[in-house]
């Protein structure tokens, strides 16, 4: 149920990211960003709990899209620090805006006890997914 949920919201709002120029998985890199800029490649994936091959790939789209830019870090160069352009800025708002709403109608019809009763229940199911073995419990971004 929850797979086919997912395919049909993401089916929804992959058209709607499309138009602002993005995948629905390139939102939390822009997030994270938006949050904390100036983090590193490798920070990124620890914080989103993506492989960082994902992370560099998501990377390399967003800079040539001109969202994001990359300057090497003052006290190690070996570092590139990324940051959010004026530009991924107002796509992330956008973006952020565009999910805001799809989850709104989502959760239509729903009662405030409903709500909270559902939120509890996610949380648990988050907790639960953490005890299913595995190897890392990490997925990859979606492209």
């Amino acid at each position: 149920m929850f797979m086919r949920i997912d395919r049909r919201f993401m089916g929804k709002c992959f058209g709607q990211m499309q138009e602002l120029g993005i995948y629905p998985g390139q939102i939390p890199v822009l997030g994270l960003l938006a949050y904390k800029d100036g983090l590193s490649q490798r920070e990124i994936a620890e914080h989103l709990r993506i492989k960082p091959p994902t992370v560099n790939v998501t990377v390399q789209r967003l800079e040539k899209a001109g969202l994001l830019y990359r300057e090497a870090d003052e006290k190690d160069q070996r570092i590139s620090r990324i940051y959010l352009t004026e530009k991924g800025k107002q796509v992330k708002e956008n973006g952020m805006k565009k999910v805001k709403e799809n989850e709104k109608i989502l959760l239509d019809g729903l009662s405030e006890t409903e709500l909270c009763l559902l939120r509890r229940m996610l949380e648990q199911i988050t907790e639960n997914i953490e005890k299913i073995p595995g190897t890392s419990g990490k997925m990859t971004q979606r492209k």
